[in-house]
């Protein structure tokens, strides 16, 4: 069962090599229309295969598969160096539009509606979080390879995408960078819209340091390999906008609804109540 484990791990690691090389071959501007239908054809079959894998090592190590002998990933052979070095490699987006299915946006308005404005008077510049409901809960902390100051529900989460990246992507994992999470202001260039960083539930990331060139329909692989991690965990990805931001994260809509039913987020009539002064801020 050791060498079984090994094999499921294995191909994990080495399942990203297809997706490189069918962004590669997007991004080829003597790509036809059939070349890049069958590409990402086969891309959806990688992500498809790469789920099952890890479902099935989910599964063993639940089950104690092994008897008293301990099976980690540091038995499995690490990623070669050409996919380590294709990490900050910049590639198409394929479908772009429908990478976050099944989810909708957490949007400034939405989130306004359920928590009422992170502030009263916001600018261009980064400014303090005043609002008690969302101030209250607050936190500025480590993640794993970053640190971040955001809602602790979103910092909790947050968490658990990076430790699977570190188990499964762990020479990705020591490539994250952060571009930024709490940043309460407007969106750049508007006198009047609330920027999604400004409710503490979104945060930029990149690889080894390089900002993502916003709009331009591509970004870097080491991003598409982390937005599964994100998306299985409920968070909405910057690349699926009308305009494309591929370094952006942002907690789903339906995440956040989930996480008001579970009551980790206050619900209509706790916010009405700290608002109004007669229930205390979380804490």
């Amino acid at each position: 069962m050791r060498w079984a484990l090994v094999l499921i791990a294995l191909a994990i690691v080495t399942a990203p090599a297809g997706w490189f090389g069918a962004y590669y071959l997007l991004g080829r501007d003597t790509a036809t229309r059939a070349d890049l239908e069958q590409v990402s054809t086969a891309l959806r079959d990688l992500t498809i295969d790469f789920n099952n894998l890890r479902q099935q090592v989910e599964m063993l190590e639940r089950r104690g598969v092994g008897g008293d002998e301990t099976i980690t990933f540091s038995d499995a052979p690490v990623a070669s160096d050409s996919l380590q070095d294709s990490f900050a490699q910049v590639v198409l987006i394929a479908d772009r539009r429908e990478v976050n299915e099944g989810m909708s946006t957490a949007s400034p308005s939405y989130l306004t509606s359920l928590f009422g404005p992170p502030r009263t008077d916001l600018t261009q510049d980064c400014q303090t979080m005043t609002n008690p409901v969302l101030s209250g809960m607050l936190r500025t902390e480590n993640v794993g390879p970053i640190n971040v100051q955001m809602l602790e529900p979103a910092i909790i989460s947050l968490r658990q995408v990076f430790k699977n990246v570190e188990i499964f992507e762990p020479e990705l994992y020591a490539r994250i960078r952060s571009a930024g999470s709490l940043c309460v202001r407007l969106i750049r260039g508007s006198d009047s819209s609330v920027s999604t960083h400004s409710f503490g539930l979104s945060l930029d990331l990149n690889i080894d340091g390089v900002t993502d060139t916003l709009g331009d329909d591509r970004t870097q692989l080491g991003l598409i390999l982390l937005s599964e991690f994100f998306q299985r965990e409920g968070w909405y990805w910057g690349a699926g906008f009308g305009r494309e931001d591929s370094m952006h994260f942002e907690v789903s809509r339906e995440k956040v609804e989930q996480w008001r039913r579970l009551g980790l987020l206050p619900d209509e009539a706790a916010v009405a109540a700290i608002m109004s002064g007669a229930a205390p801020a979380p804490q």
